[in-house]
This record gives structure tokens, sequence and C-alpha cells, in this order.
């Protein structure tokens, strides 16, 4: 696959008169292209949105225009809800999924109405004194041992420090549902980077089956699934890119056959990519200054 620079060295040339290296650039019309190409590939869910990573790039001025196709934010710090406050997020715009939750972060997100996606059982009572009992809670989900995409894709979930196991989640719905939870969803992250169309289906397929599952031993509500991110970009010139519209109709074959047939046709369906939304659209400009030859070759900058 071509690679090629969003700007030329002329046009970089040119903005250097009036900003000096080093700087970041963004090609505006590609990261806003590509969310509405997101939004297309997931029309078919009616409760669709893309909340966009902040960790991934928080500049404000983004963030922003992101806001204006219809994203959501997915923050995990107090200073990302901070970005997402001073942006006008609110309610349900806001997903908050954090780990080794400090004190008052808990508390922001319920000020902002902020849906809160708990990594952890025992972080069920600490909500509750931060923040009360909201009516929609999220519970992120770890199945444990090896996930493997395809095309050798493989990710060791059973490693990761984030999510519940599979009793714990069933325990911690029967325990939101009993304190006074109406509307649940399920959150989960097991491969990062993937660059194979493969992956948000086959995972896709893993939460829903979980789902079903919740749903018939709880009798809970599943408002939401969160595929969360973990869709890639090519970083070498050998790799293929994700077609977001294969994904996404990947995603619509597997929500078929798992979900409608369990009268779960209502579900909507979240995402939370940043490399992926913003990855390819910008660019770190800065000058080499000098060259090194040893072991390896360097170039400083």
């Amino acid at each position: 696959m071509e690679k090629k620079p969003f700007v030329t060295l002329e046009q970089l040339k040119e903005i250097e008169k009036t900003y000096p290296t080093p700087y970041h650039i963004y090609d505006e019309k590609g990261f806003m292209e590509n969310a509405r190409k997101v939004n297309e590939a997931f029309s078919w869910n009616k409760g669709f949105r893309e909340y966009f990573a902040v960790k991934a790039e928080p500049n404000p001025f983004i963030i922003k225009k992101l806001k204006e196709v219809g994203c959501g934010v997915d923050c995990s710090s107090y200073t990302e809800l901070m970005i997402a406050d001073k942006l006008g997020f609110r309610d349900d715009e806001i997903m908050f999924s954090s780990n080794e939750t400090p004190e008052g972060e808990f508390g922001y997100c319920a000020k902002l109405g902020g849906i809160i996606n708990l990594d952890d059982i025992t972080m069920i009572d600490f909500m509750e004194k931060e923040a009360g009992i909201p009516e929609t809670v999220s519970c992120r989900y770890n199945p444990g041992g090896v996930f493997e995409a395809c095309n050798g894709i493989m990710d060791n979930p059973g490693d990761a420090k984030y999510g519940m196991t599979h009793e714990q989640i069933i325990e911690a719905y029967k325990i939101l549902k009993e304190k006074g939870v109406k509307n649940f969803g399920i959150h989960a992250f097991l491969a990062s980077n993937t660059v194979t169309n493969e992956y948000y289906p086959r995972l896709a397929k893993t939460i829903f089956e979980l789902a079903v599952e919740l749903k018939e031993k709880t009798g809970a509500h599943i408002k939401f699934i969160n595929l969360s991110g973990g869709v890639g970009i090519p970083y070498r010139p050998d790799q293929e890119p994700n077609d977001i519209m294969v994904i996404g109709e990947g995603v619509r074959k597997v929500y078929e056959e798992v979900l409608t047939p369990a009268g779960m046709d209502d579900v909507a369906i979240y995402t939370e990519m940043g490399r992926f939304m913003m990855g390819p659209y910008g660019a770190l400009v800065t000058k080499a200054v000098h060259e090194k030859h040893i072991y390896k070759e360097y170039i400083g900058v």
C-alpha cells in the first residue's frame, strides 16, 4: 500500500514562515470524513455512537470538531472529564472508564450526567458513596485467557489489569439491579491496534453472547454494548488498512445472529476508537539536525 502524507513539503515550507518547527499539524478534512464514515458503517444500529478516546488526542479544537458529527467522549481521568465539561459534553455523551479511580472522579462524572463504566466489582460501593446509584451503569468485562482475532492478532486479556471476570460481572449486575440501576451497559477491550477486519465482529460475538446470558440470569435491561477500541491503523507500507464498512457489516451480522433472536434488537452499539479516528490524520513536523551512524542509524531532531 502506498502511503502519502496529507501535506506536501512545499506547503510545510510555507507554513514554517508563520509557525517554526517543531509543531503538530492535522488533516481536518481527513479526520472529519473518517468520522462520518464510521457513523455510516454502523448506521444500521439506531443507537450507535462513537466515543472518541480523549487520551488519544486531548486537543480541544479537534474534539469540538468531532462533536459536530455526533461523537461523544471516552474519558479516563479527572483532567479528561474537565476537557469534556469545558467543551459542553453532557449526560450520555460522556463515557467514563477509570482504573484505580481516585476520590472525586466518579462524583465529577455524575455531576456531568456521564455514564460510569465500572472496572471492578469492588468499585460499586465506592461509586455509591461518591455518586449515588445512577440510573444507567456500565461494567467492564475481561474473559481472561488468550483472545485470538485472526491473521495472527493475539492478546492475553488474562494478563490485563482491566475488567471483571465472568462470575464477577454476573454478580455485579445482580448487586446493581438490586440497588436500583435500570439500564446496563457492557464494555470490553481485548486486543490493541488490530489491522484486520475480523477483530470487531469476533469481539462483538463474545460480548453479545455474554449479554444474552446476563439478561437470562439477572433480568437486567441491557441498553448498550461498548466495543471499545482496538481497531488499528497500518504503520507499515505492507499492511492493508482496516475497512470500517466491512467491519460495521461484520458486527451487524453477528448482532442479527446473536442478539436479535434473543429479543435484544434494541441494544445500542458504542465504539471508543482513538488511533483509528486520528492516527492517520496528524503529524509532528520537525527538522533533522544531526545524523548518527553507529550500531544503528539515528536522526537527531
